[in-house]
């Protein structure tokens, strides 16, 4: 799916952030309307690689979760986008030590002719964004905005609210005609505190005498040359992240959980494109990567559900590696072009596991039957890498291999004009060597990913495994001087896993049949009217054996019965309604939203209640009306 700034400002139930937004790609899934972890095609938020103008970010959310892609609220200003591509499957050997799918996202260029501003108030915070000329040859774009919920947390009565700064930046030059310099950079300061929890409501939230802070920082520069035939790009890209959670008992006395863990990774690539032939198109790549990762995590001893007792976690580490990877990719055009194969190899060489190399050999042909219809099929070996956190809890998790995942896809695509488009893809995701706990036989990593805190596995072995089939249908339509557009995506999946404890069970992102609907209608130059559907099977979940939880004070699943119900099923409606007002040198962009119109109580999770000895939920948004401005001049 390819996404512009304006698809993506205008999309109700958006909120103008790009996670939001590509999480209505076809074969994503939800799992929480808090956050925005992509979860395609059955694969955990840890198996998306995103990058930005090319240089690789491990996340782009404020709050983000270590280990994995997702968290609350989005980084990135939409004023910076030019376009964002997902690729939920298939994708060449160019892009690497990932599993499920790939984000790529085009940063523009600020104006070369004159200076401008904007001030933003949304739901994302408040800030302002300027660019202009570097001399005649380059531009700058900046912007900075701070969260503001927290300066009215009294007035709005909320016993948590986050508190945010975010800072975007690119810079492009043109040194010549046959070469660029361009640099991004862009920053997240997060913090948020949970006070006790309200003992006299019980739907209060159960998460309570903890902290969250987390600072991250991505920089990088690129250096394009430019020859007849194609270019050469060179990057060099740095990425910081420093995260602090602390969880003490209800008593705020006895810390039950603690993670201070900085991660930081110096990345140098580069690439070359060139065209040998009219038909006959090579892409070829090296790279480094300087890894360090320090981390500090206590995790008191605790009795799982499933009643495996999970010992005490406490190490204080630090890990100093690095990365190696480099791939070929050849396209051949045959017939006229009607046919097209592409077809490549990656290695990836990660020095601290003992199992340090991968080779992923990839094909993909497309085939035109008619100028506007194509046949689509890849396959390809996919591996990642052990997440640095995974690699700290247990010395003996060194002995994990690199995840594998095996893609075969088949599928069709047709122009039904140049503005609308309809695919149906066919897809089966095979899973080998995924991380299991020798503690917790239950638990497999595949099934993490969208907390908070790090995505974390004690000691482990590469015992697991599972497989994804599924299909996705979509219809996109662009908008065009008829004034519709919209897009609607229909996906099947089921997704299976299988632990150390044995028998093939539902993932925890297993959901059957999930519809996306969003119909906007742009009214007049200045109107804009637009609605969203979703609906989603409800969640995998396991029963709670109600009363061997009472009498042992914590929750205890029903034996044998791991995933085996599911929640209710999801659906919501978001209407929107954008207007622009102008006015001389200066136009006003504001919009009013109402997500959840319904108010529908769609339940994210089950928990057992040990204050009011019963089985919790935690639901996703409800009713939910948001707005904002723009002010640009």
């Amino acid at each position: 799916m390819n996404l512009d700034y304006e698809e993506v400002r205008r999309a109700p139930g958006a909120a103008e952030d790009i996670g939001r937004m590509l999480q209505t790609a076809p074969g994503v899934s939800i799992g929480n309307d808090q956050r925005n972890d992509l979860i395609v095609r059955g694969g955990s938020p840890s198996e998306n690689l995103i990058l930005i103008d090319g240089i690789e970010v491990p996340n782009i959310n404020h709050f983000g979760s270590q280990g994995s892609s997702g968290g609350p609220i989005g980084i990135i200003n939409l004023k910076f986008l030019q376009s964002a591509d997902i690729y939920t499957g298939g994708f060449s050997s160019v892009f690497g030590d990932k599993l499920s799918s790939v984000v790529d996202i085009k940063f523009r260029n600020g104006s070369k002719n004159n200076f401008y501003s904007n001030v933003d108030l949304s739901m994302q915070g408040f800030g302002g964004i300027f660019e202009g000329p570097l001399t005649s040859k380059g531009s700058y774009m900046l912007s900075i905005r701070r969260s503001y919920l927290d300066l009215l947390k009294d007035a709005i009565r909320l016993s948590a609210v986050p508190n945010y700064w975010d800072m975007n930046l690119k810079l492009n030059y043109e040194l010549n005609k046959n070469n660029y310099i361009s640099m991004i950079g862009f920053s997240g300061i997060d913090k948020i505190e949970f006070e006790k929890r309200d003992l006299t409501d019980p739907e209060s939230n159960p998460f309570e005498n903890a902290f969250f802070n987390k600072e991250s920082y991505t920089a990088g520069i690129s250096h394009k040359y430019l020859f007849d035939k194609g270019y050469i790009q060179n990057i060099v890209s740095g990425t910081f992240s420093d995260n602090r959670l602390q969880q003490k008992d209800k008593l705020n006395e006895i810390t039950e959980f603690k993670n201070n863990s900085k991660e930081r990774e110096i990345t140098i690539k580069s690439d070359l494109n060139y065209q040998l032939s009219g038909s006959f198109y090579l892409s070829t790549g090296l790279g480094y990567k300087n890894i360090n990762s320090k981390n500090e995590i206590f995790d008191i001893q605790d009795t799982t559900a499933t009643g495996y007792i999970i010992p005490e976690l406490n190490v204080n580490n630090e890990i100093n590696s690095y990365k190696l990877f480099g791939y070929v990719n050849v396209t051949n055009k045959f017939f006229k072009d009607k046919l097209s194969i592409n077809y490549g190899v990656r290695a990836d060489y990660f020095e601290v596991i003992n199992n340090k190399t991968t080779i992923s050999p990839r094909v993909g042909l497309s085939y035109k039957i008619l100028p506007n219809t194509s046949l689509n099929a890849a396959f390809g070996v996919f591996h990642q890498t052990p997440e640095y956190v995974w690699l700290s809890t247990d010395e003996f998790n060194k002995n994990l291999n690199s995840i594998r995942a095996d893609h075969y896809i088949a599928g069709i695509e047709h122009f039904v004009t140049p503005e609308l488009r309809t695919t149906l893809e066919f897809y089966v995701k095979d899973y080998k060597d995924v991380p299991v706990s020798l503690d917790n036989p239950t638990f497999i990593i595949l099934n993490g990913g969208t907390e908070y805190g790090p995505n974390l596995i004690s000691k482990a072995i590469s015992g697991g495994k599972g497989i994804v089939r599924g299909f996705d249908f979509s219809l996109h339509k662009k908008l065009t001087g008829d004034g519709f557009y919209g897009m609607l995506n229909y996906s099947y999946m089921k997704s299976e896993f299988t632990a150390l404890a044995g028998g093939t069970v539902p993932s925890a992102f297993d959901q059957t049949h999930q519809l996306t609907l969003i119909a906007g209608y742009q009214v007049a130059d200045d109107w804009l009217i637009s609605a969203k559907f979703k609906f989603a099977t409800g969640k995998p979940f396991t029963p709670y054996d109600i009363e061997t939880s009472k009498s042992l004070g914590r929750g205890v699943y029903v034996m044998d019965r791991y995933n085996s119900e599911r929640m209710p099923d999801y659906n919501r409606l978001d209407l929107r309604v954008d207007k622009k007002f102008n006015f001389k040198g200066f136009s006003i962009v504001g919009y009013v939203e109402v997500q959840n119109v319904f108010n529908k109580q769609n339940i994210s999770e089950y928990y057992w209640d040990t204050d009011f000895e019963r089985v919790g939920k935690i639901y996703h948004w409800s009713f939910f009306p948001v707005g904002g401005f723009s002010l640009q001049f």
